[in-house]
């Protein structure tokens, strides 16, 4: 595994240190060093970045800092903090950092540091355990629903979202204008469902992967609607978009 890195600070000094550390680590590949935000962030769009080194320091304040380019980053970039005091530390692994690294840290501790993040980064590369082999023919292809006293074929292709209404879920479909209710639990229906191609966001939602059109901290948008991640389901959304090629 090779992962891309880049190393955003201010200290020439620490610079120096990092790109020697890089440099001895095989798995590793230096692609950019900065120490204005600004012009980290610009070629951050154009480069495929697994790992930040960020650098923190009391002199943040009034301007874009580490903390707040961090912010900026979204999955599966993720980020080590490098700083002189470990007076940030809570703060910055509130923020998901994958290490902290502070004071006059040796290689031995930054290894450890991006040992972390090879771990992190094959754990997200590794197929889903198979659980049974089957054969596209074996698969089911569609739901059969009960609705308004009568039995309904509901192809998986057409569902958009489910969402959850008391005792009830509702299936918003690509070919109905209207939703379908039927007695079920979410519990029920998330089983039933083909976890390569639904993901539950929420306690009260499940999207299809296929139909999402974007996807921010808190919510996702499928068809113009905004449908909040829960916090008990953000750990697998971010799985998800960890899988996705994003440029």
């Amino acid at each position: 595994m090779n992962l891309n890195c880049a190393i955003l600070h201010a200290d020439g000094e620490v610079v120096r240190k990092l790109e020697e550390y890089i440099g001895k680590v095989p798995f590793l590949s230096l692609c950019g060093t900065y120490d204005n935000p600004l012009e980290a962030l610009k070629d951050y769009y154009e480069m495929k970045v697994e790992i930040y080194f960020i650098g923190i320091c009391a002199s943040e304040e009034g301007g874009v800092g580490g903390m707040d380019f961090s912010r900026m980053l979204s999955l599966p970039t993720r980020v080590i903090f490098v700083a002189d005091t470990d007076l940030y530390a809570a703060e910055c692994f509130r923020l998901d950092a994958l290490d902290y690294l502070a004071g006059d840290f040796d290689f031995s501790v930054f290894l450890q540091a991006v040992s972390k993040a090879t771990r992190w980064f094959a754990f997200q590369l590794a197929p889903v355990m198979e659980k049974e082999k089957k054969t596209d023919v074996d698969l089911p292809q569609a739901l059969y629903v009960r609705t308004d006293s009568r039995i309904m074929k509901l192809m998986f292709k057409e569902i958009r979202y489910i969402e959850a209404l008391g005792d009830y879920v509702k299936i918003y479909t690509q070919t109905d204008a209207r939703s379908i209710m039927i007695l079920c639990s979410m519990k029920c229906m998330e089983e039933r469902l083909p976890e390569e191609e639904f993901i539950r966001v929420h306690r009260s939602f499940i999207v299809c992967k296929n139909c999402i059109d974007t996807i921010s901290a808190n919510n996702v948008v499928v068809d113009g609607k905004e449908i909040p991640i829960g916090n008990a389901y953000r750990e697998q959304v971010k799985r998800y978009v960890a899988r996705l090629s994003v440029l």
